[in-house]
């Protein structure tokens, strides 16, 4: 494996968007005392020893007790488990305060903690602070580097103050960047928080559900030619899919891989890729309907059925976000295709109704508008 050198010299401070169950927060993070020596840093399947802890007014006392506490404590190997924690959206930091626990970076169980945990090498403390993102003045959105965006648009009226924690990190396992991975390690982590998604949306964390369902999709993107059965394509090894949500991907550097993938059960075929990939958008398109993301809603819904131009549930998601829209014709159409591919399907029947009625009240007042200007 590659060892990369981390840089010894980290902004003193950095901020970013990240996803809770109740919204969007502003993360800063800052880091507290020297920088420790090594390459060694938190990475996708990474198990890390942590300890969040709420910042108080004797900060120097609590950090000589945290010196002490992190001393005693013991490492943490790959033959633990990620402490189970419940998500709730009555809390932002989804982690016990106080106390050690392992985290598995990538799974999303704290995108907060996640984030203030890149970069930190073990034995180091940052301090962050977080506050309710307003987008009153600002278009800033939180998303991931496929494009698929995700917009602070509830409108909680959260409180603005600033809660400050401190974040220590014990000790680590190794991980991998998303490009070391082998096509059927990536395949394995997109089943994972496609499941893990649904179950938080089962729980009505839709946030969270959307968090799981966007990265899935930016792993996907970069498997797209890489299915099970495919010869090895030039473009893929380059990181150039053709995927017109897709960013450039960093050079897939196992050239050799690319081709026993071929056979590899633990890959899907083309087949079930695009399906799952579909699905994926499908159900981030009913995400960000509940989360008022109209626009995007259609987006993520088209794509679905460009994938999969035969998922009635693709055509339903894209009818709905045409429908509130206002794309009148656009929903008719979608309702239509369910109409062709599933003509028993009585929602389809009742939607179409319903954007039939509109269409008619829209005609109806455009006309008594026409009349008045020529009578």
């Amino acid at each position: 494996m590659t060892t990369f050198q981390v840089p010894d010299h980290f902004p003193a401070e950095t901020s970013w968007i990240s996803a809770s169950p109740a919204g969007l927060w502003e993360v800063r993070r800052r880091w507290l005392r020297e920088r420790q020596r090594g390459d060694s840093t938190p990475m996708m399947g990474s198990l890390c020893k942590v300890k969040v802890g709420r910042k108080t007014v004797t900060g120097e006392n609590t950090l000589h007790t945290a010196s002490q506490e992190q001393e005693s404590t013991a490492s943490v190997d790959s033959s633990e488990q990620a402490s189970s924690y419940p998500r709730s959206q009555d809390s932002i930091l989804q982690v016990q305060l106080d106390e050690w626990f392992v985290l598995r970076m990538g799974e999303g169980q704290c995108d907060i903690t996640e984030g203030c945990l890149e970069g930190m090498r073990a034995g180091e403390m940052c301090e962050f602070t977080i506050s309710a993102w307003n987008t009153k003045n600002s278009n800033a959105t939180c998303g991931d580097a496929n494009g698929t965006q995700i917009e602070n648009t509830t409108g909680q009226g959260l409180s603005q103050q600033a809660d400050c924690f401190t974040l220590q990190l014990h000790s680590l396992t190794p991980g991998q960047e998303s490009w070391q991975m082998t096509p059927g390690e990536k395949w394995d982590w997109v089943l994972s928080h496609k499941q893990r998604g649904g179950q938080r949306f089962g729980k009505g964390d839709i946030w969270g559900a959307a968090d799981c369902y966007c990265r899935a999709v930016k792993l996907a993107i970069t498997l797209n030619g890489q299915t099970r059965g495919n010869p090895v394509d030039e473009t893929s090894k380059d990181g150039v899919d053709g995927d017109d949500d897709a960013a450039l991907t960093p050079c897939y550097d196992k050239e050799n891989e690319l081709a026993e993938s071929a056979d590899d059960s633990s890959i899907p075929t083309e087949e079930e890729y695009k399906n799952v990939k579909a699905e994926l958008h499908c159900n981030l398109s009913l995400c960000q309907l509940k989360l008022g993301q109209l626009v995007k809603s259609r987006d993520s819904s088209t794509k679905a059925t460009e994938l999969n131009p035969k998922s009635t549930k693709a055509w339903y998601r894209l009818g709905q976000a045409c429908m509130q829209l206002g794309e009148l014709e656009e929903s008719r159409m979608a309702f239509g295709k369910i109409l062709e591919l599933q003509p028993d399907s009585a929602s389809a029947r009742n939607a179409l109704k319903q954007v039939n009625s509109q269409l008619k009240d829209l005609n109806s007042k455009l006309g008594q508008r026409l009349s008045k200007m020529f009578n």
